[in-house]
């Protein structure tokens, strides 16, 4: 098992963050990815809908020959891990409990931001997880449900983002947090963008990094790392190959790949 694939799904693009992370830390891994463009924005879908996209597509990459699964994106994570994990059997990841860690490890003053899609933001799960672990944690969440449409479209620092993403961090900022999570996967590609409006003072936790850790020690506690040769990828989408390929050669600074189109 330990030449099969890492699977990876999002809603989009949003996951290829995660994807990069991987890439650093395990680099002779297979990589199977899949992005749901057809059905997004996931913000604004209910519970119902998201938990059947999830086990659609996990089934889907099963087929491929995955080893594990990383649910890379938060509003999925937030409607169906607990739900895939219960159907099926190998090693799945998610990218909610990564960046919750992290953050608490690293605030100073208790005071902590989230931005996230309007479904994570709902469920309150980054607030109820963060106190978990440390019930003194103020926690200010504010949902973006612009920016993911923005980052699809390649958009990571013009003018539109800038004035976007100042627009939904105005409250964060006079908040007096010193802490942000990047609560969705398509964040991570505005962090120049949100470090500059935040400032120094804030520092902006990326859940991609600590997932691909998580992913690493989950692989290599179960025997499935894979420590050497070629590695191989391929990506689908259920949306237009070529609008998602135009952007995806930016963010992996490649262009030898292709996306498959998927229809379910």
């Amino acid at each position: 098992m330990n030449k099969q694939a890492i699977g990876f799904l999002d809603s989009g693009i949003g996951g290829l963050s995660v994807v990069k992370e991987v890439k650093k830390i395990l680099p002779w891994e297979n990589i199977e990815y899949f992005a749901d463009n057809q059905r997004q924005p996931y913000g604004e879908k209910t519970q119902i809908e998201l938990i059947n996209y999830t086990l659609q597509i996990i089934s889907f990459l099963l087929k491929r020959g995955i080893k594990a699964c990383v649910i890379a994106c938060n509003t999925a994570t937030v409607a169906s891990l607990e739900t895939a994990r219960e159907y099926f059997s190998l090693p799945i990841i998610g990218v909610i409990q990564p960046g919750v860690q992290e953050a608490v490890k690293r605030t100073v003053k208790k005071r902590m931001g989230v931005i996230a899609t309007k479904f994570t933001v709902k469920s309150e799960v980054y607030p109820r997880e963060i106190n978990k672990l440390d019930p003194e944690i103020k926690v200010f969440s504010r949902s973006c449900p612009e920016l993911v449409p923005l980052v699809e479209a390649g958009k990571f620092a013009t003018p539109e983002i800038y004035q976007v993403v100042q627009e939904y961090l105005n409250p964060l900022k006079g908040a007096r947090i010193d802490t942000l999570i990047l609560g969705c996967t398509h964040y991570s590609f505005l962090k120049e963008v949100i470090s500059e409006i935040m400032g120094p003072e804030v520092l902006l936790i990326d859940p991609a990094v600590n997932t691909a850790l998580i992913l690493q020690g989950a692989l290599q506690q179960k025997g499935l790392l894979k420590e050497g040769g070629v590695s191989q990828e391929n990506y689908y989408t259920t949306g237009s190959p070529e609008k998602v390929q135009k952007v995806a050669k930016v963010i992996l600074n490649d262009d030898n790949f292709k996306i498959q189109k998927v229809k379910f």
